[in-house]
């Protein structure tokens, strides 16, 4: 019977035309049977939750929809607050200021108070979905930074992400690297560790690069605004100056400078920025969203020996992602 049902199948195929390619016919005879073997093993003792990631049942079918090139997220359910699925979350230490506020999945935020212990987000994700938790603003008088904001559901809430807060810097330091580096770093928050190892590292506090992508680090989407900002490195109404005290801005309540009283550097330099003169995000000068080191893409570069802000985030133009560039560091 099962062969005749199969010849049957196969002349639909041909007489109806619905598949044009031997692939869709495979893909389709595959399901088909796959189906039939499950529809066949009545077998309690075998029958398992899909849904479970620690199934048998969840690995085959996981591995089905990889040979399908099937990329739909598997067990989908709603993501609203109340329903079924699993949180995002975990624990804070050392929160004392207000402001603090975060964006799960570049979309979902979440405001936490002073004296915070713990955090959750009140939606709930699928099983298999990656999950990314951000920054969007610094708490006043904090910075804090993540541990463990990247991951992927299983079959659990999430608990493990934490946040450690400490005293943010007064007089906030800006200093330009001494190296040069390349611009497929992966995101532009990822640029940050590159501060801290550099040569001109002043040897105390903690720094962000001044180098935007618009998803992991955005300083403004609107023109010299400072709205929808993403773990921006410039705090608003806060003083900045170089290594030894000299000052250099202070920026306005947004978080942006609008002129530059002494420049950051006493020499010319070449560093990545990823902005516009107006302090969005270029459309086509991030490299890729740094992922990129090819010659045939670029990314924005600015001059930090300069009174101008049109010079600072954009000076240099655009520049191939193929050659590496300095960077700008700012004290948290």
């Amino acid at each position: 019977m099962i062969e005749r049902v199969f010849k049957k199948s196969r002349f639909d195929f041909d007489e109806n035309k619905k598949y044009k390619s031997g692939s869709e016919v495979h893909s389709t005879i595959f399901i088909w049977l796959f189906s039939l073997g499950t529809l066949f093993n009545c077998d309690p003792s075998t029958m398992e939750n899909i849904c479970d990631t620690n199934s048998g049942s969840f690995s085959k079918t996981m591995a089905a929809k990889s040979i399908l090139g099937d990329n739909s997220a598997h067990c989908t359910v709603s993501t609203k607050s109340g329903t079924s699925g699993f949180t995002i979350g975990g624990k804070v230490l050392g929160l004392t200021g207000s402001g603090l506020r975060l964006i799960l999945n570049k979309e979902t935020l979440l405001s936490l108070p002073a004296g915070s212990a713990e955090f959750s987000f009140p939606d709930k994700i699928p099983i298999g979905t990656d999950y990314e938790v951000n920054f969007v603003r610094q708490a006043q008088g904090n910075f804090c930074e993540l541990v463990n904001p990247i991951g992927k559901i299983s079959n659990k809430d999430i608990k493990e992400i934490e946040i450690h807060c400490y005293p943010s810097c007064n007089n906030c330091i800006v200093y330009i690297t001494q190296n040069s580096y390349p611009a497929n770093i992966g995101k532009a928050s990822n640029f940050d560790s590159y501060c801290q190892s550099d040569p001109n590292y002043p040897g105390t506090g903690r720094f962000k690069v001044m180098v935007v992508d618009g998803e992991s680090r955005r300083a403004s989407n609107t023109t010299n605004l400072g709205d929808k900002q993403i773990d921006w490195v410039f705090k608003a109404n806060q003083s900045y100056v170089r290594d030894n005290g000299i000052g250099i801005e202070t920026a306005n309540a947004n978080g942006l400078f609008t002129g530059i009283s002494t420049p950051i550097t006493a020499l010319t330099s070449d560093h990545w920025t990823g902005l516009n003169p107006d302090w969005t995000t270029s459309a086509n000068g991030t490299c890729k969203k740094w992922t990129t080191n090819s010659p045939t893409e670029s990314g924005i570069v600015g001059d930090a020996y300069t009174q101008d802000v049109v010079t600072l985030t954009a000076g240099k133009g655009s520049q191939l992602c193929s050659v590496n560039h300095e960077l700008v560091c700012v004290e948290q």
